[in-house]
Formats: structure tokens, sequence, C-alpha cells
């Protein structure tokens, strides 16, 4: 399916960012790969709202994340998107959370907003406790 200039554009974007996202984590400690992103803990994101910019981008991420020929996980998906959204001069934070699977076994997700707008990982969000913020 054919899909406008500007949408392809970010889509290739997502994919470039998937991707360097993916190598950073898999090669360097994760302090270190935050550092090379310029992304550091905290809640205080700076950087202006723009709903309807952060709803693109998350289309981007979705899109390139399915076509990707890696498995692009979550962790993956909001920091790329922190990455998008920080470029465009907005404001990014990724979250990581955890939820209880039965008795013993934990789950964790991260996701990515735009001050109150959910870019990634938005739908499992709600079942996860936030431990930690990253904001670039």
């Amino acid at each position: 399916m054919a899909m406008p200039a500007g949408e392809q554009g970010r889509a290739i974007e997502a994919a470039l960012c998937l991707l360097a996202v993916r190598l950073a984590l898999a090669l360097l400690p994760f302090p270190r790969a935050l550092r090379l992103f310029g992304i550091v803990p905290g809640e205080n994101a700076c950087g202006r709202i723009a709903p309807q910019r952060a709803a693109e981008i998350s289309r981007a991420i979705a899109r390139a994340a399915r076509v990707v020929p890696f498995r692009a996980v979550c962790l993956q998906q909001a920091f790329a998107a922190v990455l998008m959204l920080r470029r465009r001069g907005l404001a990014a934070t990724v979250h990581l959370g955890l939820a209880r699977d039965g008795a013993e076994d934990l789950k964790a997700h991260a996701w990515s907003c735009s001050g109150e707008a959910l870019v990634t990982g938005g739908a499992a969000a709600p079942g996860f406790v936030a431990v930690a913020a990253f904001t670039a």
C-alpha cells in the first residue's frame, strides 16, 4: 500500500532509530547506551506537547516494528520513540514498569509518552507499575 511521502520518511526514520537502539542496548552497558543517546533518569521531560505529532510518531514506530528484520521489543520501541520526539523538540519520557504474573513471576514493560499522550506500549501500560523513568 502506498503511503504519503511524510509517512514513508517517518517509517524509515523509525526503522533506523529501532536499529540504533537495538545495537546500542545489545553492545553497551545500559547506562552507557542511555548516555550515548542523551537520555537521563527522571520524569521532567522538556519540550512542547503536540499530541498529533506524537500520534504520527506512534504510527511510524508501530509500522517499522512490524517490518524490521528483528523483533523490536517494547524497550526498543520506547527509546526509539523518545529519539524521534526529541528530534522534533517534543517532550518525551520512557517509563519502565513491573507487574506480577502469578505468585512469584514478574513481567516487565516499557512505554513512552509525550506529556499525557502515550506513544508506544500504551495498550499494556495500565497493568504495570512504573519503577523508573527516563527523559531526553
